[in-house]
């Protein structure tokens, strides 16, 4: 990845002050004989489904299996590219054959050595099973050993951010896991179970609760600074979390609401940092069918929104307004500037369209506070500009199943996405190319010439000529006005002080809890 393209990021650290009681709890504190002060507790509502890294997919369980695994590569707060457990990477001239030159030195926390075989297996028993982050290695083929420390990896066809996918690939210990493979290609022994090479190894696990982590005194870039034990408190209500918080019980948690955080701060113990996501709030706009398969309309749509309002009352100040229609951190992302309300000219707009009086179907998720909020917003910014609004609560499941279906198709729908890592080709193919409208496209965007370029962008020479493709595309998406893209999210971190700034990781959808640092 191009650093001069990439976007770097700066955690923003702000000292709380005021006054509060403390609340009390039964929860022992994390200063006791649990771990005294090498010890950070972690109230998050990341409750783990599974800790089989291969479900890593899933936000809830990256989470949890961040600290104890590694992967081949990775990106760093720059968008860069860096080494993991490969040190070099070398592609054919056509990019069917991706080539490793592996780390030496490395243990499992097993005790078996690290070799091109844990490499070749991870990666067929992710093709084998077929699910979770094997969504991202859809081009691969086969891996092979060549000796311990170099592994040859055949791919269907030209595919050069392949080496990026595999920075969502945790590296499994194959010697352990083949021995508790059983009929389910070790599924069930790793859903409570762990096989990696982290910076952290699991301690104790207890399922919906708790993950007690301790610092792996072997691991190859090991860091005295790190804590000696972490424990990860799973509790899906964030008050709950606020108020262990309060109580002292936890060190850090996120996710809380505005007014949860706002009743924290007044404490003035605690220290706020907002991180940067790899996610973007969007409205995606039906281009195929109902009103809004006028570009008119979708124009007067973007136009008419508060971005601002957005900004604070749905996000409650925790974020940035969008510049693009790609997440932040990634390169090659083409910034449009931040859109701004202009209620005059999309009136204009939709007179021309002859849409006034005309009702928009606007599909939103109640449960996630900024889309509760994002739907009032649009409801009010559409009556504003002469179009009455119909939100619709559905569930993600609901909305998936809404928009396979021209039928059902909401005229908006308002949904975060994610960039699993930060190359631009991936997501823009999967947004916008035509052959993936109803599911993955959820515009069910369809331009010729931008499947073209994407085309062009996914079988290019070298980085440089992809960018220049994907560029031309989304400067096409923009100019059909296929969506609002509304704001980037930030996570809102609250600590008592006892970790240093945590580092924006453009891989996470929160934060890696394997980068934590103990504050001088």
């Amino acid at each position: 990845m191009d650093r001069q393209r990439a976007r770097a990021f700066k955690t923003g650290v702000i000292a709380l002050g005021g006054t509060l009681a403390l609340t009390s709890c039964n929860m022992q504190a994390p200063n006791a004989e649990r771990g005294g002060e090498s010890q950070i507790v972690i109230g998050t509502s990341n409750v783990a489904e599974t800790l089989d890294p291969l479900q890593a997919s899933d936000a809830h369980n990256d989470f949890n299996l961040a600290p104890m695994y590694d992967r081949l590569v990775n990106y760093d707060a720059n968008g860069k590219l860096v080494p993991q457990l490969a040190t070099a990477w070398k592609f054919d001239e056509d990019a069917t054959h991706l080539t490793l030159t592996l780390r030496e030195g490395v243990t499992f926390h097993s005790g078996n050595p690290f070799t091109a075989q844990d490499v070749v297996y991870t990666l067929d028993r992710t093709k084998r099973i077929g699910s979770g982050v094997a969504a991202f290695l859809t081009n691969y083929v086969s891996a092979e050993a060549i000796d311990k420390q170099h592994v040859r990896i055949t791919l269907t066809q030209h595919d050069l951010a392949f080496i990026g996918a595999l920075s969502l690939i945790y590296i499994v210990d194959s010697k352990l896991v083949e021995k508790h493979e059983g009929d389910d290609n070790g599924q069930g022994w790793l859903a409570t179970h762990e096989a990696g090479s982290g910076p952290f190894a699991m301690a104790q696990y207890s399922a919906n609760q708790e993950i007690q982590l301790k610092r792996s005194a072997g691991y190859w870039a090991y860091d005295k600074e790190r804590p000696k034990t972490i424990v990860l408190r799973m509790q899906e209500d964030r008050s709950g979390s606020r108020d262990e918080l309060l109580a002292g019980n936890i060190n850090i948690t996120d996710g809380l609401s505005g007014a949860d955080v706002e009743q924290v701060r007044k404490t003035g113990r605690f220290t706020l940092m907002r991180l940067p996501v790899p996610r973007e709030t969007y409205g995606w706009m039906n281009m195929q069918g109902g009103i809004t398969a006028d570009p008119r309309v979708r124009e007067a749509i973007q136009l008419s929104y508060d971005y601002k309002g957005h900004l604070t009352s749905a996000l409650g100040g925790q974020g940035e307004i969008a510049d693009a229609i790609l997440p932040e951190g990634m390169a090659c992302r083409v910034d449009a500037g931040k859109p701004e309300q202009d209620l005059d000219k999309a009136k204009a707009l939709i007179r021309k369209a002859g849409a006034e009086g005309k009702t928009v179907t606007i599909a939103y998720q109640p449960t996630v506070d900024e889309f509760n909020a994002a739907g009032t917003i649009l409801q009010d910014s559409l009556k504003k500009i002469g179009l009455k609004a119909e939100l619709k609560s559905v569930t993600f499941p609901q909305y998936s199943d809404r928009i396979s279906r021209q039928a059902t198709m909401p005229d908006i729908a308002l949904a975060w996405d994610f960039a699993p890592y930060p190359e631009a080709g991936p997501q823009l193919n999967r947004e916008y190319n035509s052959a993936f409208a109803g599911s993955t496209n959820y515009t069910w965007y369809s331009n010729p010439q931008v499947d073209k370029w994407l085309k062009e962008g996914n079988t290019a020479a070298t980085a440089d000529k992809a960018c220049a493709a994907f560029t031309k595309a989304q400067n096409q998406i923009l100019a059909d006005h296929a969506l609002l893209y509304i704001a980037y999210p930030a996570i809102t971190i609250l600590s008592d002080g006892r970790v240093k700034n945590i580092p924006f990781s453009p891989t996470q959808q929160d934060f890696n809890v394997g980068f934590l640092r103990m504050a001088d």
